[in-house]
């Protein structure tokens, strides 16, 4: 009977030490979204309904919090699907969401003009967050 207690002890100092340091998966943030894109007359005015973007498939880049695109501040990229869905996750930290536009790496600008930054968001372990980006290739 000792026997099966000392081995049984053993494993789970085994495992218990194994685990350490080691990041779970309770520990990171889920970001989702849609990507839309804005296309044609979309000048507002008297019995004309306001535009609505369609679903595309692009590539999502998530950086480092920032206020322009620099590849070496790339965190993670993802395509989105034909509805224009994406899903991936990350650390908890703050972060900028930029879109592919055809060639061009383009992005939100939001809190202008104290500090303009990125489409930024925050991921919080245990949480989604949710963040809807359009590209815009309308006429206004």
């Amino acid at each position: 009977m000792c026997n099966y207690i000392s081995v049984a002890l053993i494993f789970l100092i085994t495992i218990s030490t194994s685990c350490v340091g080691q990041k779970s998966d309770n520990e990171s943030g889920i970001l989702k979204g849609v990507i839309g894109i804005y296309e044609g007359n979309c000048m507002p005015g008297p019995g004309i309904q306001p535009c609505e973007p369609r679903p595309i498939s692009t590539t999502v880049l998530i950086t480092e919090l920032s206020e322009s695109f620099l590849e070496e501040k790339l965190i993670s990229k993802i395509k989105s699907n034909d509805d224009g869905a994406y899903k991936l996750s990350l650390p908890p930290g703050n972060y900028s969401l930029f879109l592919m536009d055809e060639e061009k790496v383009v992005c939100t600008l939001i809190q202008c003009p104290d500090k303009c930054l990125c489409q930024p968001f925050t991921i919080v372990a245990d949480s989604t967050t949710i963040v809807d980006a359009n590209l815009d290739h309308a006429q206004w």
